[in-house]
């Protein structure tokens, strides 16, 4: 069954080898994608090799019998405009790729090759295996890995979710009785199988032809016959629960988890009983667990739903971050858990709020968008494994089956007594390190006082079942459209006040529609003070609207108000037939917000611990904010935001408010299933807030420029062992053709920087080269993270890629460049959502003739291989304005070569000119 929205054709087959494969037709896809899913994962890597499953994942691409080449698989998908990857998880291993579609047959070849006759070349083992490690040990700050590692270990030995699932040297190593080559075959041979795939095509072709392509080849794949169990061993040990378990973390958070295992419920798809609960347990609206939780001051967020699943059982799990007073009283935070928990179960299943939940859910099919076909294809390969061949489009929005006495079991499962809580944050009590990630923990069993502490009764009335929502829509209908409809928005009020752009929308045709207000004010951007306040002043906004804002989320009303450069934006988009509504009392909250001073308090200690918390964020991701607030005017470091931060006061955010507001413009675009007096409407909604003659001068946009010929080196101090280098080269101007010579040089050295630095020379597990804009400045960034390569040899290794590249570039792989880079700028928008993203951001870059997709794909067309060869060599070698951004890890050699080296953001941008953007 698929969704009227949805105009592909599908078909279901099963090839003689008992592979089953999902066939899509879109005949005006750009893309063509495919996905195979293995349902083997880390839960079958055999005792004592950790990681198999993920080694096997990474040691595929590397060439096949028919294709032998390594590279030759990347460079087909890239020279053709696509991308691939694969992840590992605890029961699948999926494989997915995109293409542009006149070449899906091209790679289908190849991709189907890794199944049949994978060459697993001995000389890339060890390279694979220090990409591995280095993958394991980029992971040792991520406070994700740590937690699940420490979960893992309190976990049940005989379970097969307590292994260490990544892999390392110590795992992967060879052995005297056996080499990890053999046993990876070994591996490969019994659970690859063509029984145990799923297998996805999307592409222009018919169904037919798709079937052409597809049975010959993914036929060959061998049928093991493999059968999987169920996994018998519970996931912890008889007698552990209740148990607490206290972590110490990286960063900052304070976050308190509780996990209750769970039957494995996926069978009942149909019924869904872990989102009924998840979505009651998880609401934010009044009366809500969260509610009663921010009211006392305990919490600042919280999620609920399925966790782990495997095949005979899961985990529900409630994850809470506290505030500094729930940090400090978490016994109260689970009393409110547990007593919610207990309201459930007193009160009973509740037919009308299932049956308001599957209506939502089936509105979200019926008027499913197209999202990125690389992704379509990878989720539903995977989502074959569980559900039958006719609900395979409609599983994950399937709520059709309200079983109350199921309900009833399952909340039978979620009882303090089977609990696992874990506690994580800084300074909390341990005593014991995990062996993989080194993570400081504790272990408590839970009995007596303190179990009848968490089940003490929560007083009458503190939490409740939700209200009916009041946002579901009711009116599905679509706007009549002139038979002249503009394809682009057109000005439709403009005042010294506001301006209102309108469209509708005439091709997708769905009851769904776009806002977006920005509002600009002079009093934003001016410096690092009136950022902390900005900041402040939208959390605050955020908070005293989410308790009826989240009712609306649910009916599929996404909203946002976010901070930028000059001012503040607002966006409303999803069903247009309840947007007023929200937009009504938002506008309300905004002319007359009550904030708190606890609620203030609060919230500013959570900003403050957001941005100490970077520590704990992948290095090159830390690397590359530290480039973007180096190039950007109107940016600051972490520390002068905690700074300011810290010395916000209530009454300056208030203060603030009412200055933004005095100054205030508004420039608004309204596009989608909307008739023309939604402008008017939008107009007469937002005139309250805006001043009668709002001024004129805003924040200056600007990008630091480098002089060309200059080699300028920041150096930042990461608490990280990994080297992490982002070479930055700056384009010339900001003209058409340097925009599209810089885009066109980071298509054609994509591939190679990879194969090159990554596969053949294993610098690092993060390895990219891509275009980088900044303000419409075009750039190119190399990064490289490496756990094994001081800074300096990395940059070499750089230089030395850069310096080869116009030589390795022959015509025909610049004419596959060229052709894919303008298959991707004009690729067609695929859903509402991407199109008014285009107009909105046209707009906010003042291109109101919306033509910058085709003026960009002109110039990339323009451009001949001695152009580009000179360009190349003339800005990016021989006098390129450079920036490299350093972190050298535990090495302390910086590379050589730098005119000057800088140890701030703020201090290389005041040396430097700027581009100023109009």
């Amino acid at each position: 069954m698929q969704s009227p929205a949805d105009d592909y054709a599908y078909r279901h087959l099963t090839l003689d080898n008992g592979l089953q494969v999902l066939l899509i037709s879109d005949p005006g896809a750009a893309k063509a994608a495919a996905a195979l899913d293995v349902r083997v994962g880390s839960a079958d890597n055999p005792p004592g090799r950790e990681g198999l499953a993920h080694f096997l994942e990474h040691m595929l691409f590397l060439g096949t019998d028919k294709y032998p080449d390594p590279a030759e698989y990347e460079q087909f998908i890239t020279e053709h405009g696509g991308s691939r990857n694969a992840y590992t998880s605890f029961e699948h291993t999926n494989y997915f790729f995109d293409v542009q579609s006149a070449w899906l047959e091209g790679a289908l070849d190849r991709f189907a090759q890794f199944f049949i006759a994978p060459r697993f070349d001995a000389e890339y083992v060890e390279r694979e295996i220090r990409a591995v490690e280095a993958e394991y040990q980029m992971g040792l700050t991520s406070d994700s890995r740590r937690g699940l590692d420490v979960l893992q270990t309190v976990m049940n030995p005989e379970h097969p979710f307590s292994q260490f699932t990544v892999g390392s040297l110590g795992t992967l190593a060879d052995r005297p009785e056996s080499t990890i080559r053999d046993e990876m075959l070994d591996f490969y041979r019994k659970y690859y199988s063509a029984n145990q795939m799923r297998l996805v095509v999307l592409g222009t072709e018919s169904l037919d032809e798709l079937q052409a392509m597809v049975a010959p080849r993914f036929s060959q794949v061998p049928n093991r016959e493999l059968q999987l169990g169920t996994i018998e061993a519970p996931l912890f040990a008889p007698e552990m629960l209740p148990a607490v378990v206290r972590i110490e973390p990286v960063g900052t958070q304070r976050q308190l988890q509780v996990g209750f295992p769970v039957p494995d419920y996926r069978d009942r798809y149909r019924a869904n009983p872990l989102g009924y609960l998840g979505n009651l347990v998880g609401h934010e609206g009044e009366g809500s667990l969260l509610s009663r939780l921010k009211a006392e001051g305990l919490a600042e967020s919280l999620g609920a739903g399925a966790g782990l699943a495997w095949r005979g059982g899961g985990l529900f799990s409630v994850n809470i971050t506290l505030t500094e007073q729930g940090q400090q009283d978490p016994d109260r935070v689970l009393q409110l858990l547990f007593g919610y928990l207990d309201m459930l179960r007193e009160k009973g299943p509740q037919a009308w709020l299932y049956q308001e939940q599957s209506r939502l859910a089936e509105l979200q099919f019926r008027y499913r968008e197209k999202g990125e076909a690389i992704n379509y294809v990878s989720g539903l390969a995977s989502g074959m494994h569980y559900y039958a061949p006719q609900d395979v489009l409609r599983g994950p929005y399937l709520m059709d089956d309200y079983d109350p006495e199921l309900l009833r079991e399952l909340l039978t499962h979620l009882r303090a007594d089977q609990a696992l809580v874990t506690l994580t944050w800084p300074g909390v009590d341990t005593d014991r390190v995990t062996d993989f990630y080194q993570v400081p923990w504790a272990l408590e069993r839970v009995e007596g006082a303190y179990l009848t502490q968490w089940l003490a009764p929560v007083a009458e009335g503190l939490v409740s079942l939700p209200e009916p929502n009041p946002f579901i829509p009711e009116d599905l209908s679509l706007v009549e459209l002139p038979a002249d409809v503009p394809t682009e928005p057109t000005l439709k009020l403009d005042s010294p006040r506001q301006r209102i752009w309108f469209a509708q929308d005439a091709e997708f045709r769905l009851p769904r529609g776009a806002l977006y207000v920005n509002f600009r004010s002079p009093v934003v951007g001016g410096s690092v003070e009136e950022d902390a306040l900005a900041l402040l002043y939208v959390d605050l906004l955020k908070d005293a609207v989410n308790e009826f804002t989240y009712p609306a989320l649910l009916a599929g009303l996404r909203f946002d108000l976010y901070k930028h450069a000059q001012g503040l934006s607002l966006r409303i988009s999803g069903y247009d037939d309840r947007q007023l509504l929200l937009l009504e009392q938002l506008l309300a909250t905004l002319q007359q917000p009550g904030f708190e001073a606890a609620r203030f308090e609060s919230l500013r200690a959570d900003r403050i611990r957001r941005l100490q918390n970077r520590i704990a964020q992948r290095p090159s991701n830390q690397v590359m904010d530290e480039l973007r607030e180096a190039l950007l005017h109107g940016e600051w470091d972490d520390q002068a935001k905690i700074r300011a931060l810290e010395s916000a006061t209530l009454p300056a955010v208030q203060a603030f408010a009412d200055t933004f507001w005095a100054q205030a413009s508004a420039e608004s675009l309204v596009y989608g299933n909307y008739a023309p007096e939604m402008v008017e409407a939008l107009a007469m909604q937002l005139s309250p807030l805006l001043p009668e003659q709002p001024e004129a001068a805003l924040a200056p946009l600007r990008v630091t420029r480098l002089d060309a010929g200059q080699r300028l080196q920041y150096a930042v101090d990461i608490p990280h062992d990994d080297a992490v280098v982002a070479w930055y080269l700056q384009g010339r101007d900001r003209d058409w053709e340097e925009r599209a010579m810089t885009a066109l040089t980071g298509q054609i050295i994509r591939s190679g920087f990879f194969q090159q630095l990554r596969t053949e020379q294993q610098l690092g597990y993060v390895v990219s080269a891509f275009p980088w804009a900044q303000l419409e400045v075009p750039g190119l960034v190399l990064l490289v993270q490496s756990p094994n390569t001081p800074a300096p040899e990395v940059v070499a290794a750089m230089d030395s890629f850069m310096a080869e590249v116009p030589a390795a570039v022959d015509a025909g792989q610049f004419d596959r460049h060229q052709r894919a880079l303008v298959g991707e700028i004009t690729r067609p928008d695929k859903n509402l959502w991407e199109r008014a993203e285009f107009f909105w951001q046209s707009i906010a870059r003042q291109d109101y003739d919306f033509d910058s997709r085709s003026r960009l794909a002109e110039a990339v067309e323009a451009i001949e291989l001695g152009q580009w060869s000179s360009h190349y060599r003339e800005v990016f070698r021989e006098q390129p304005a450079s920036l490299q951004v350093v972190a050298p890890g535990r090495w302390s050699e910086l590379p050589a070569g730098a005119d000057r080296i800088y140890e701030s953001s703020a201090a290389l941008k005041d040396s430097r000119t700027y581009f100023q953007i109009d």
